[in-house]
């Protein structure tokens, strides 16, 4: 341990007046009716019967200014794992305002804020007396109750459902700490006491349970971002040995006419679908085609089917294809290309997509790609008796079709794994806390 740190926990200490904390007895908890019948030997209580909330505080700015100390924010804490994946090393003077909880290992970190997105963690031994947000309810389990019990108790629907129906706020919802004590939680118990054998009987099956799971999740995404990789791949097969195919480099500007995008009156624009759709740069788009948000009675430039349009603005280089007539913000360009197969030019400019940057870069900052480099942009064409060759275009084009079809079956496939995989977590908690694991 750092000195710094030392130091910092002998002023926590101090703070805390050198007193220990003595847990309080869980015994004798009152049962109260909860959403579903339990197998004997449980009981539905309340979560205010079995923890306690820790209201410890301390104010890093005045009790130890000039000390280093370990800050613990909901961003911190990583949705429905149970981790703390980064903490903030802080100067007492530099704590935020809602730095003030104190937090001791083993509590449990319970985001009040939107608790239904599962920011909930246990303190570890190594933060031990340091500082957590305000937003967190630091729970502090009484005797015989387990901090992973009750940490995946957290986890489960029928703790989340009930979550749901409390939170406050439509802009900021979040919970109260009378609330939080109000959650109802079903417990094992043993001669009229909160059974903690079979509690760490029952965290041990999950996390089993859950190590295997995440085993295969862990497969899952390596194959992923192969799955990612495939269109990329292919595209630097067809395009990196142009040269040795003796294919042909011309100007962008002698097979295609550019329209660069430009922005209406505001008062133009609507989302009631009144006009054209309207697109203004690579927020817009979606996998292949852009994806209609906004719309435009009187737009300056129009993009037509098939046209390919591409982000002029940061992030520069990004291109869908058009498949409705459209109006295009300066944000992009429409690429309107001519005795060249659209979607060959579309392949070309996708492979092409993450160099521009490299290309409008000036200093320290990202220009806009001007329609003159467009103009000049060279791309490979394959030619046959000295004119570009439209058959071999389109073979092209529906080879890479087909690896990106492939590409996308694969990454939905994956995607839907990912969430059977969270389902069966909620479905293993679901018996767990049923009584039936």
């Amino acid at each position: 341990m750092s000195k710094t740190r030392q130091t910092t926990l002998n002023e926590l200490k101090k703070i805390e007046m050198g007193k220990e904390r003595d847990k309080e007895s869980a015994k004798n908890v009152k049962e109260v009716k909860g959403p579903y019948e339990l197998p004997e030997g449980w009981r539905w209580v309340r979560l205010g019967d079995i923890v306690e909330i820790n209201k410890s505080s301390v104010n890093p700015q005045k009790d130890f200014p000039e000390k280093k100390f370990i800050y613990i924010d909901i961003s911190g804490v990583e949705s429905g794992t149970g981790r703390i994946k980064e903490v903030k090393i802080l100067l007492g003077k530099e704590a935020p305002s809602r730095a003030r909880r104190l937090v001791h290992s083993g509590d449990i970190l319970m985001s009040t804020v939107r608790p239904n997105l599962k920011e909930f963690a246990i303190v570890p031994p190594e933060y031990d007396r340091q500082v957590c947000s305000t937003g967190f309810a630091v729970l502090t389990p009484k005797e015989n109750v387990l901090s992973k019990f009750v940490l995946f108790a957290l986890f489960s629907d029928v703790l989340v459902d009930q979550c749901n129906r409390m939170m406050l706020g439509a802009h900021y919802p979040a919970l109260t700490s009378e609330q939080v004590k109000s959650l109802k939680v079903p417990l094992p118990f043993k001669n009229n006491k909160p059974d903690l054998e079979e509690q760490k009987r029952i965290v041990a099956k999950i996390e089993e349970l859950f190590s295997k799971i995440d085993r295969i999740k862990e497969l899952r995404r390596q194959a992923k971002e192969q799955a990612e990789n495939l269109l990329k791949a292919a595209l630097h097969h067809v395009f990196s040995r142009a040269d040795e195919k003796g294919w042909k480099w011309v100007r962008l500007g002698d097979i295609a006419e550019i329209i660069m995008g430009q922005s209406p009156p505001s008062e133009t624009y609507n989302i009631e679908g009144k006009g054209l759709p309207f697109y203004q740069g690579k927020a817009d788009f979606g996998e292949r085609y852009p994806i209609p948000r906004v719309y435009c009675i009187a737009p300056s430039k129009i993009a037509e089917i098939d046209d390919i349009l591409i982000s002029v603005r940061a992030p520069v280089g990004p291109v869908n294809i058009v498949n409705h007539k459209c109006g295009i913000g300066r944000g992009l360009a429409a690429i309107r290309v001519k005795k060249v197969f659209n979607l060959y030019a579309f392949y070309w400019l996708k492979y092409f997509e993450d160099r521009w940057e490299a290309i409008t870069k000036r200093g320290t900052t990202f220009e806009a790609i001007t329609k003159s480099v467009l103009l000049r942009h060279k791309l490979p064409l394959p030619f046959k008796n000295n004119k570009p060759d439209l058959e071999e275009q389109k073979r092209i084009a529906a080879y890479l079709d087909e690896i990106a079809e492939k590409q996308r079956k694969l990454l939905e496939l994956y995607e839907r794994t990912e969430r059977e995989l969270e389902e069966l977590k909620n479905a293993i908690l679901d018996k767990a806390f049923r009584g039936q694991l």
